[in-house]
């Protein structure tokens, strides 16, 4: 029998404490580590306009390693019952269903890349860091980790699915205020429901959450990469190519989550994440 914690065992509610304790974490490490690399990496720093008030921030290496932190305590607070979710079982499995979704994303970036040329590869690399492990572990990884240490019915699977799912995309909406081009900002709404649906659907089946953490990460690196976004500090003010091969992405991870977490799959997924919880 794991851990009991009063807060926690509310499934729903100790979803959003941990998408919170998550970001908080993922918040102090770019304060402390990301802010002061700024001085020595040039464009690491990430400029933003919001309603007329401008502003700089940097968050990437940082706020990723710690987001590992965040992680770990999780495991050791419910340790020897929770056995964690950086382990490398699922993982191979994970990327092999995963590959028509990323080889198409891949395809729409290249396309850009073609177009604008090369960024800042550097920062390109470290800032993609920071949504790949931040968002994956906030939206997925330690709520729905702990929302399948409560729950008893298989039924109660799919609800968790979209919440997860959709809240991930409802965020993004925020592109827009911050400067963002409105059009754009439906494409990507209607992507980051395929990313989160397929990415949701992978760790639900495997409980791994590294697979789902490095593939975000190549997917933001294969577009910050490109010297449009490099441009205009990761925002995107045009419709490009990539947004609309996306929608075809979107597609991709709709029906691919769809496979992945029907019903028949329902009894797979209650034994994986009962040996994750010892239980």
């Amino acid at each position: 029998m794991t851990k009991k914690n009063s807060v926690l065992d509310r499934p729903i509610i100790g979803y959003f404490i941990l998408l919170i304790i998550v970001m908080i974490f993922s918040s102090i490490g770019a304060s402390l580590i990301d802010k002061p690399l700024t001085n020595v990496i040039p464009g690491y720093a990430r400029e933003m306009n919001v309603y007329g008030i401008t502003a700089k921030s940097a968050s990437g290496i940082g706020a990723a390693i710690c987001v590992i932190v965040a992680i770990v305590l999780f495991t050791l607070w419910f340790r020897p019952d929770f056995k964690g979710v950086l382990g490398g079982k699922g993982f191979m499995w994970g990327v092999i269903v995963m590959l028509p979704f990323l080889i198409v994303d891949y395809v729409g970036a290249a396309i850009d890349l073609h177009t604008f040329g090369f960024g800042n590869v550097l920062v390109a690399f470290l800032s993609a860091l920071s949504p790949g492990f931040t968002e994956e572990a906030a939206f997925r990884g330690l709520g729905i980790a702990n929302y399948m240490r409560t729950i008893k019915s298989e039924k109660q699977i799919k609800l968790i699915f979209w919440l997860s799912t959709l809240l991930f995309a409802g965020v993004h909406i925020s592109n827009i205020f911050i400067g963002g081009n409105p059009v754009v900002g439906i494409f990507q709404i209607a992507y980051c429901v395929g990313v989160g649906a397929i990415f949701g659907a992978v760790y639900l089946r495997t409980a791994n959450l590294w697979v789902i953490m490095i593939a975000h990460f190549t997917l933001d690196f294969a577009g910050l990469i490109n010297g449009y976004y490099s441009s205009t500090g990761g925002l995107s003010t045009q419709l490009i190519a990539s947004d609309l091969v996306n929608l075809v992405v979107a597609v991709i991870g709709i029906v691919t989550a769809m496979i992945l977490i029907s019903p028949k799959h329902y009894p797979e997924i209650m034994e994986l994440w009962k040996e994750k919880w010892s239980q």
